[in-house]
């Protein structure tokens, strides 16, 4: 079966957790500092702040910025609902702002209309990839004397005008997660100019234990998950795994899992610090190399499948394939998995971030939870499996009502 994703794994990645345990902290603590003013470069902003995660990003941001009970603060109708709980344990209420289902971004309009007296920031996600428009938002937040900040986990390497995603907003957080443009098997980077957010950031890290072998144990869980995608038996797994009846349960739990595996937060490893430096080298690359197949695929689906708009406001950069499929999704699992090919629906894409606090004027959100697929394009997919991919699609397109 072809997976819907695959966790890109390197001999160079197991040769650096073998010296893990052997750095100094003198030794670690400079090749950190090495791969925060690398990744600031990339990003064309002064500061970058390792930290446990990209989650663990946002909540350092929301505490610098002072955003506390009562706040509010706008986010996605349509983003992961993972970040809603870590928003409410502030006390901070989330807003849902509605979004464009063709780019699954929300929009200057659609943020305007949920603006209120308790409103201080606006959480703008460029959405698997694709650049929203940052700079419609950001006129909208200066007028209202109010902050901005940017969730660029899906999108390092994107740009608006030549500006990179993540230098626009007061802060911007990234994800360094296993599938990630720059994958470091955990940790997230905090990117800033606000000299008095840094100033809070650093205090708050100051604590922190720096550990080694929590990143070092998430690579080799997924090797064992990626030894596992590759088995012959994953084709029965995933048609029980991923069942209508099973297919959210077990999403919930392999959330939890990595929860669990993520650990408390700790600071930033040598060897993240490492792996990241050598994934930075190589994002434009794997960039232009995924993109290509991204239009080779986008090209290949027949109209049932409307693939995202990505550049409305920008260059974009690869995260997942999502296309809406004008039809029952879950349907389309069942017949694709009959075919060897794996989909993901539902929650395994995004959340209806809307539904979940009770808003019920989200259309966008609504259309795009109801009819969003992803279609695996990943790092080692052939050429064959991506025509194999678009065949099937093309066939199941035609089959089903």
């Amino acid at each position: 079966m072809i997976p819907r994703r695959r966790i890109p794994l390197e001999w160079g990645d197991l040769a650096e957790a073998l010296r893990a345990p052997w750095g100094s902290a003198d030794a670690t603590a400079a090749q950190v500092a090495a791969f925060e003013r690398a990744f600031a470069d990339a990003v064309g902003v002064p500061h970058a702040i390792a930290t446990a995660s990209g989650r663990d990003a946002l909540g350092l941001i929301l505490d610098g910025l002072g955003l506390g009970a009562g706040d509010e603060l706008v986010i996605p109708a349509y983003t992961l609902g993972e970040l809603v709980p870590l928003i409410r344990a502030r006390g901070i209420v989330p807003v849902p702002a509605d979004v464009d289902p063709a780019s699954f971004n929300m929009t200057a309009d659609s943020v305007a209309v949920r603006i209120g007296p308790r409103t201080r920031a606006i959480f703008v996600v460029h959405l698997l990839g694709a650049p929203c428009d940052i700079r419609g938002i950001c006129a909208l937040a200066d007028a209202h004397g109010i902050a901005v900040v940017e969730d660029c986990a899906h999108a390092f390497g994107a740009s608006i005008d030549g500006r990179p995603a993540g230098s626009f907003g007061r802060a911007a957080l990234f994800s360094l997660e296993a599938t990630k443009a720059v994958a470091a098997f955990g940790g997230g980077v905090l990117t800033t100019a606000d000299e008095a957010l840094v100033a809070a950031t650093r205090a708050r890290l100051a604590g922190r234990a720096r550990r080694e072998w929590p990143p070092v144990r998430k690579m080799l869980l997924k090797c064992v998950e990626e030894l596992a995608v590759r088995s012959p038996a994953y084709a029965i797994a995933a048609r029980l795994m991923f069942s209508a009846r099973r297919g959210g349960g077990f999403d919930r739990l392999y959330r939890q899992a990595h929860d669990r595996v993520r650990g408390t937060a700790a600071a930033f490893s040598g060897f993240q610090a490492r792996l990241g430096l050598r994934k930075l080298q190589r994002a434009q690359a794997r960039q232009r190399r995924l993109d290509a197949q991204w239009e080779v695929l986008a090209r290949s689906l027949p109209p049932r499948f409307v693939t995202q708009r990505r550049d409305d406001f920008g260059r974009p950069a690869f995260y997942n394939f999502v296309a809406r499929f004008q039809g029952d999704i879950g349907a389309l699992r069942v017949a694709a998995q009959r075919h060897g090919l794996d989909l993901g629906i539902g929650g395994e894409v995004m959340d209806d971030t809307a539904a979940m606090l009770g808003y019920t004027d989200c259309p966008g959100a609504a259309t795009a939870a109801a009819q969003a697929v992803l279609i695996p394009l990943y790092d080692g997919l052939s050429e064959g499996r991506l025509r194999r991919t678009a065949a099937i699609l093309r066939r199941l397109a035609e089959e089903l009502p």
